[in-house]
């Protein structure tokens, strides 16, 4: 009986550790081929976003061409080198400006060929100035500009460290590695104890395991014991669960990022060539037209404007998301804030001709609140320039406030337009619009809700909004009041 209990556990033991190691392995490769894909795919993205910007922006010095891939990379914790057909570097952001005629001809390089030969080229290996892995990413690019600098462009390539990549990999392989000596260790305590009564549940187990090798990782271990057994399940599945909510967070991210530089390509394209076709207009002969200067460089302007104002939010709103917006909270007043945010914005409402004005409680004169009174200021010259610009002619914007238990609920009311029922769900989200031929008109960049939304939440509070198409929308969020 002893035997054949021997010969059990030492089979499942064997079993067990074939299958975790199978599954060990399998996995580590799997997950470090999926970080090396996102990595050359990001890299790659960089390189077109690097092409975009030296094209949008007409470079045509070498100087400057250097000092701009050197913020970008400084900003990606990249290297980026700019590279001629004949392998001449022309910039590179780790090499300073006045000694990049030194650096080796980069033609032979392995990635450089691939580039011009396949318009994409991937290489990695150890750089030997600094004694690190890199994973080095050529493209090929197409510039056919009026200018020598750029028609001479060939090729950008992007390195990247792979230090992070391998300690994210090599965390991954411990917890895998870990995971396994658990279930080994549980395996081989129970078969010695329990061989007979527990060879079904290992048979299952290892069948499971088998499965979740073969790649169907929404596969889960039924843990139908709260012994060793359950445990080994347990493991397996939160590793499961961990493996898959990080490559989910990745393609999210990846999602994310895509559409993000989708919006904002498609939201500074427009002003970018408005102003192009208003100024080629005006050098073409119409700056001498009085009919039509003087309105040419009026509209030139706004759009300038109005890229200026996105580009404003779209730092305010990275910075928030990054946690680089640094908060300073106290306790103000509520009724002299509010009283001086609606007089900076009485010259924006007499222009769209709506009434602005405050309504304020009896007695409210020393009720202070809680908060950040800079953002929150942003905040309320948001929600007031939207009451106001989606307002109707000779409309009228309330902003006040209403005391409760424990806190101040802060109101901007309106009688404008209103917003259909549908849209309301989706109104915070960046670069949404309702109508986006209204919003253009009126100015808007499509962040200021979503700049709202970001630092309220920082407040530990949150907008709401209710509104009747016709008759006009209310937003309103609560900050903590003193008691004193």
């Amino acid at each position: 009986m002893n035997k054949i209990r021997s010969k059990i556990t030492f089979t499942y033991v064997l079993l067990t550790f074939i299958v975790v190691v199978t599954l060990g392995v399998t996995l580590s490769v799997k997950i470090e081929s999926f970080f090396h894909e996102r990595l050359i795919s990001s890299l790659s993205t960089l390189a077109n976003v690097v092409s975009f910007i030296v094209v949008e922006e007409s470079i045509v010095d070498a100087g400057l061409l250097d000092s701009r891939i050197t913020k970008i990379a400084e900003l990606e914790a990249v290297r980026i080198s700019v590279i001629n057909a004949d392998g001449t570097v022309v910039a590179d952001s780790d090499v300073p400006f006045e000694r990049i005629a030194g650096v080796d001809n980069h033609f032979n390089r392995s990635e450089v060929q691939d580039a011009l030969r396949d318009g994409i080229g991937v290489v990695k290996r150890r750089s030997e100035t600094v004694d690190r892995d890199f994973m080095y990413v050529a493209r090929r690019i197409s510039l056919d500009p009026s200018t020598d600098l750029l028609s001479a462009i060939h090729i950008i390539r992007i390195a990247a460290p792979l230090d992070e990549l391998k300690r994210n990999v090599n965390e991954i392989r411990s917890i895998i590695f870990i995971a396994g000596l658990i279930v080994l260790l549980s395996v081989t305590v129970v078969s010695v104890l329990l061989s007979r009564k527990i060879s079904g549940p290992l048979v299952e187990l290892a069948n499971s395991v088998e499965e979740i090798r073969r790649g169907n990782m929404d596969k889960r271990i039924e843990a139908r014991t709260g012994d060793e057994i359950g445990m080994v399940a347990g493991t397996i599945n939160d590793l499961l669960d961990k493996v898959n909510e990080d490559i989910g967070k990745m393609r999210k991210l990846e999602k994310f990022r895509s559409e993000f530089l989708g919006n904002v390509s498609h939201e500074l394209r427009t002003p970018i060539f408005s102003l192009q076709g208003y100024i080629e207009t005006l050098l073409g002969g119409a700056v001498d037209d009085t009919d039509v200067n003087r309105d040419f460089l009026q509209k030139a302007y706004t759009h300038a404007t109005r890229l200026n104002n996105l580009l404003g939010d779209l730092i305010n709103i990275s910075q928030i998301e990054s946690g680089e917006m640094k908060m300073s909270f106290h306790y103000f007043g509520a009724k002299e804030f509010l009283g001086n945010v609606i007089r900076e914005m009485q010259s924006v409402a007499e222009q769209h001709h709506v009434v602005l004005r405050g309504r304020y409680p009896a007695g409210s004169d020393q009720l202070r609140v809680y908060g950040d009174k800079q953002r929150l200021s942003q905040v309320m010259r948001n929600l007031i320039e939207n009451s106001i610009k989606y307002n109707k002619p000779y409309g009228e914007v309330i902003v006040g406030f209403e005391r409760k238990k424990e806190s101040v609920r802060i109101l901007v009311s309106d009688n404008g337009i209103g917003i259909p029922e549908e849209h309301l769900p989706r109104i915070f989200e960046r670069f949404y619009r309702i109508d986006r031929d209204r919003s253009r008109d009126v100015g808007g960049t499509g962040l200021g809700l979503a700049i709202v939304k970001h630092i309220i939440e920082a407040h530990g509070s949150s907008v709401h909004v209710s509104s009747t198409p016709g008759k006009g929308s209310v937003f309103s969020f609560e900050l903590r009041m003193d008691h004193v």
